[in-house]
């Protein structure tokens, strides 16, 4: 009796694994919805140099596949990469050393 009662309970969660698959009731396949989820905002044009440094950055750790870089849509990532190249550098003024 014992092996008819595992039987029955990997049934079960056989059949409870298959129907939490892939599908999220769009009846559309996960590769084609990829864009909608990509990342491509705020606007570059509002983000500070610091947040403009920061994204430039991390688009530029993933090589342009498809229309995505990483978690972000690639021609949002070329926008800030642009962005930051062209803005003006930030000069860092180091004081010299004081020498006894």
């Amino acid at each position: 009796m014992a092996p008819q009662i595992v039987r029955k309970l990997l049934l079960g969660v056989g059949l409870l694994l298959a129907g939490c698959g892939g599908s999220n009731g769009s009846g559309g396949d996960s590769r084609e919805l990829a864009p909608l989820r990509l990342t491509h905002s705020p606007p570059v044009a509002r983000l500070d140099p610091q947040q403009l440094r920061s994204l430039s950055m991390e688009c530029e750790k993933y090589p342009p596949t498809n229309s995505m870089r990483g978690r972000y849509d690639a021609a949002y990532c070329e926008k800030a990469i642009a962005a930051w190249g062209d803005s003006p550098l930030q000069m860092v003024i180091i004081p010299p050393a004081k020498t006894p």
